[in-house]
């Protein structure tokens, strides 16, 4: 394409966008849009094209590791950057509209809330928040990162932060990147350990959220696994 079609076309396509949004883009063409960005000065529809022929899909792409990207012909650092800045976007984007209200006292407020901090996480991430006596929000932190399939915690990571936010009510969530939200054993064993040990301590584990990999939930709750 001569730099005059091709500058043209860009223009065409901002105007597009600009028009409709993303609404009457093809997944390539929003792909093709994006690397705009990142290759200013070629034509970048067969790559966009290539990419989702290689990974599957708009999402595939934007979901594949940094250094698989770059093995991919006409991907440099720039573009798999780019590429990879997209599924955290989302997540901050999605965290930002669902900010906790000041009192947190169903399942589906938590739902809510957990759910966008795990967009763009390729391995399992746990998250613990608490509440006080009147469930108001009080604090959230990630308290750990394992790999696709395992995640390692403490109770003793549970107790600090109780302590440090002088809580003593906390809601778990963590995610099956490569799963369905069904607890696995060993997310069942741990949590009812978990339960009774905080229980001990005068902390109550109000809830155990899993997050699938389309962003289905369930909770531990009313599973059945937590009891008191």
């Amino acid at each position: 394409m001569h730099s005059n079609s091709h500058s043209g076309h860009r223009e065409r396509m901002k105007n597009r966008f600009l028009k409709t949004g993303f609404d009457s883009f093809e997944p390539h063409e929003v792909l093709e849009f994006l690397l705009f960005y990142a290759i200013p000065k070629k034509d970048t529809n067969e790559l966009a094209h290539n990419l989702i022929k290689i990974f599957g899909s708009f999402a595939g792409v934007v979901n594949a590791p940094y250094e698989v990207l770059l093995k991919t012909k006409g991907v440099g650092v720039h573009t798999a950057i780019l590429l990879k800045q997209i599924p955290q976007l989302f997540r901050v984007y999605y965290e930002d509209l669902n900010k906790p209200s000041k009192v947190m006292n169903t399942s589906a407020e938590w739902i809510n809330f957990f759910k966008p901090k795990f967009i763009g996480r390729p391995n399992e991430t746990l998250f613990v928040a608490g509440v006080d006596d009147s469930a108001n929000f009080v604090a959230c932190e990630m308290i750990s990162s394992g790999n696709k399939n395992k995640l390692d915690f403490s109770c003793e990571v549970l107790v600090k932060f109780t302590i440090h936010w002088s809580i003593d009510r906390i809601v778990l969530a963590h995610n099956h990147p490569n799963g369905m939200a069904i607890p696995s054993m060993a997310d069942k064993i741990k949590t009812e350990k978990l339960e009774i040990a905080l229980k001990h301590l005068n902390i109550t584990l109000m809830d155990h959220f899993i997050f699938g990999k389309n962003g289905e939930s369930i909770s531990m709750r009313d599973y059945g696994t937590l009891k008191y």
